[in-house]
């Protein structure tokens, strides 16, 4: 018995033996079909960074701080195109056509100037946000502060700090960087591409030569030297023309002091208060601008604009007003005005100056030709062109030089610019800056305070 429960016994243990033995060629059979099945291995590539290589799709508001600039150009010139949306008249459009015809040489990238208003632009961006239309028609927009902030407040800015982009952002000063647009906050989404200068005009032939000439030279001696030459003192609607709203910032800091508006708060109570209150002059700001009245050419009536206030200076009704350089440039250029009668200066404490610019389009089509563009525009010798034929100040400093001496000689430029050096002025001020919000206020106020009394 022992025997054959020994045998039964060998025979489950070969049976089991062979089990395993089956069990272990199918495991070698599988995993040899899975070698045979399982992908090769490749070998290891090596990430670029995008300042490495050219990406020429994909620039937004978080990848364009990771391209290095020669990457930011190369992608402008597959891109192809550039709109630029300008406001003013056929002047400024042939200026900056002129401008970009050059841009358009340097770099072989189109370059198409729209001219509109500064209005039906930001509306126009406007509608394309609240319909959803992430691509549009503008690239580049000129703007000035009222504008900037209906852009910014509704979001159709491209939201990128411009000055730490563009390697030419970091030639304008850095206060006009970032609030010239009239002391509003740009955070470097807005970039100053001109310096715009209001002085007064004045009749030289008849009042004299500077510095001997029988004008103001304070702006608190305008009402005496209204008093003395009545009828022969203009200033433009200031809801019709810059030069007029310019103007009339100037006579409120004279009357209540520069530091009480200096990038300060704004409420309309605020504003209120300052202008209902006694100036310098003992009367508050609007029955101060009243006694002036009484004293202008044709009181109660206000010249429709720039165009139409220089034209009363050119007819010989004036002998004083405030104007834009600019104007009074294309005036002389164009044969209106006769430049022997031109006297410009700049009353003391100075006169406020906008320095106008531009923004990305929040769904501009080419924002890489967009950068390029505007890097290009504080080029020394753009800055320079425009400045000579706009009648315009650069906005960085080392254009002044490139202006033609004879551009230079025009008596359009004021005789009286501070340290009698623009390089100077440019580095160390004054900057009399436009507040924005408090210009608004006057502006309207100044429609029944004045134009209805």
């Amino acid at each position: 018995m022992h025997n054959i429960l020994v045998a039964k016994q060998e025979n489950k243990n070969k049976q089991l033996a062979t089990l395993i033995a089956v069990a272990i060629i199918f495991l070698i059979i599988g995993y040899g079909i899975a070698l045979l099945l399982a992908p090769k291995p490749t070998t290891p590539t090596t990430t670029t960074t995008p300042s490495s290589t050219t990406q020429t799709t994909g620039i937004n508001e978080k990848t364009v701080y990771t391209y290095s600039w020669s990457d930011i150009e190369a992608m402008a010139k597959k891109e192809g195109k550039v709109v630029f949306a300008i406001f003013g008249g056929t002047h400024e459009q042939d200026v900056f056509n002129h401008v970009c015809q050059n841009f358009q040489a340097k770099y072989g990238i189109e370059c198409q100037v729209v001219l509109g208003d500064w209005y039906s632009t930001v509306q126009a961006l406007i509608a394309d946000k609240q319909a959803g239309k992430t691509v549009g028609q503008y690239d580049v927009v000129f703007l000035w502060s009222l504008p900037f902030k209906m852009a910014k407040e509704n979001g159709v800015l491209w939201d990128v700090n411009l000055r730490e982009i563009l390697p030419n952002a970091k030639k304008v000063p850095l206060l006009a960087n970032m609030f010239g647009t009239d002391m509003y906050p740009t955070d470097g989404r807005y970039i100053p591409i001109v310096w715009w200068q209001v002085v007064m005009l004045y009749r030289k032939d008849i009042l004299g030569q500077w510095p001997n000439a029988d004008v103001p030279k304070s702006l608190d001696q305008l009402l005496d030297w209204v008093k003395k030459h009545p009828g022969k003192f203009t200033y433009c609607d200031p809801n019709k023309g810059g030069s007029g709203h310019t103007f009339l910032m100037a006579l409120l800091y004279s009357q209540y002091g520069y530091d009480k508006f200096s990038f300060a708060g704004y409420s309309e109570q605020r504003a209120h208060d300052i202008m209902y209150s006694p100036g310098k002059s003992g009367m508050n700001f609007w029955d101060y601008l009243n006694e002036i009245e009484k004293y202008m050419y044709q009181p109660g009536n206000y010249p429709q604009g720039n165009v139409a206030a220089v034209q009363l200076f050119e007819a010989g009704e004036v002998w004083l007003e405030p104007q834009w350089i600019d104007t009074v440039l294309a005036e002389i250029n164009e044969g209106r005005l006769k430049p022997e009668w031109v006297g410009m200066y700049i009353p003391d404490p100075g006169m406020p100056e906008p320095w106008d610019g531009v923004i990305v389009a929040f769904n501009a089509p080419h924002k890489a030709a967009a950068l390029l563009f505007i890097n290009y525009l504080l080029e020394d010798d753009v800055q320079a062109y425009i400045a000579a034929n706009e009648g315009t100040f650069p906005v960085v400093p080392k254009a002044w030089d490139l202006v033609p001496a004879d551009v230079k000689k025009n008596p359009a430029w004021p005789v009286n610019i501070p340290y009698g050096n623009f390089t100077a002025w440019f580095y160390y001020g004054p900057f009399y800056f436009r507040h924005a919000e408090y210009m608004n206020y006057m502006m309207q106020k100044w429609i029944d305070e004045v134009a209805k009394k």
